[in-house]
């Protein structure tokens, strides 16, 4: 099985792909300098009261392990539950746009770059704006008051005591990305058994492909019994649910791997003032012009 093309885009030399080639060395005396640290994915309804998927993958020696998946409602459950310690830092992915400055009826310039990069593998982004983002908006506030940061360039592989930070991704993107693929996996719309299918597809993709390079999901408990769900015996809210536990996990992975590698590896689309996705970089393999 090859190695994931997230892997690929940051460690192609010669011709070979090696997913460790670059890879820096996070363990000793440099793991040391990092305080207990966590990256927490929500994939975050417009609607406040309708669930959002959250995730918690913990950083540790060996690379990221996933203690949390779980579906939240309101902003105070996912305010309490994002909340860390005292002195832990946490970096949030998430999957909504949390700054959005323009007016009714109109889009984000990120979301018209990301369009442009990322459509013709169906991966476009939704037009965002002031009107219909209220919620991940006012979300994003609620954050800032509590300590996190929403600036969306960080320092690869730093993260001090106390550090927080909330960042809007995008996983259509990061599949495309991270499974090589030409299209995104096709799980949101259509017939139960089509979005069965997909999921089904995407669960793999992430057993199989996201552990070959880094960081590493550890195996756990948490992330076993996730991706091990008879996606065929769900249907309903079972089956949203599902969706959007697999879509948390994706956002807490983005976020730990966008701190592990930096814009050596991801791009911040847009800025702080006018709103931002941060997305994979494309490797060369797609051949992306213009």
């Amino acid at each position: 099985m090859p190695a994931p093309a997230f892997a690929l885009s940051c460690a192609f030399k010669g011709g070979h792909a090696n997913p460790h080639a670059h890879e820096e060395k996070i363990h000793g005396r440099a793991a040391m300098s990092i305080p207990r640290l966590s990256f927490i994915g929500i994939d975050l309804a417009w609607k406040e009261g309708n669930p959002s998927g959250v995730a918690r993958l913990n950083w540790n020696d060996r690379g990221l392990t996933l203690d949390y998946s779980d579906l939240l409602r309101t902003d105070s459950e996912i305010l309490d539950f994002v909340l860390p310690p005292e002195d832990e830092a946490r970096i949030l992915g998430i999957d909504a746009p949390i700054i959005a400055p323009n007016p009714k009826g109109t889009s984000r310039p990120c979301d018209r770059e990301v369009s442009k990069v990322f459509g013709r593998f169906h991966a476009s982004a939704h037009s965002a704006n002031q009107e219909r983002c209220k919620r991940p908006i006012r979300f994003r506030k609620k954050l800032a008051a509590k300590g996190f940061d929403p600036e969306p360039h960080l320092k690869p592989k730093t993260a001090p005591k106390g550090y927080l930070r909330q960042i809007e991704v995008y996983p259509h993107p990061a599949q495309v990305v991270l499974f090589q693929r030409n299209r995104i996996i096709k799980y949101k719309k259509g017939k139960v058994e089509d979005k069965r299918k997909g999921l089904a597809e995407l669960a793999g993709r992430i057993k199989n492909h996201l552990r070959k390079g880094a960081p590493r999901p550890c195996s756990s408990k948490a992330l076993r019994e996730l991706l091990e769900t008879d996606v065929h015996s769900l249907r309903g809210e079972g089956l949203k649910g599902f969706e959007d536990k697999l879509d948390a996990l994706i956002c807490a992975f983005i976020v730990g791997a966008y701190w592990y590698w930096g814009e050596k590896c991801w791009r911040v689309y847009g800025n702080l003032k006018k709103g931002y996705i941060v997305c994979p970089k494309l490797p060369k393999r797609y051949d992306m012009k213009g």
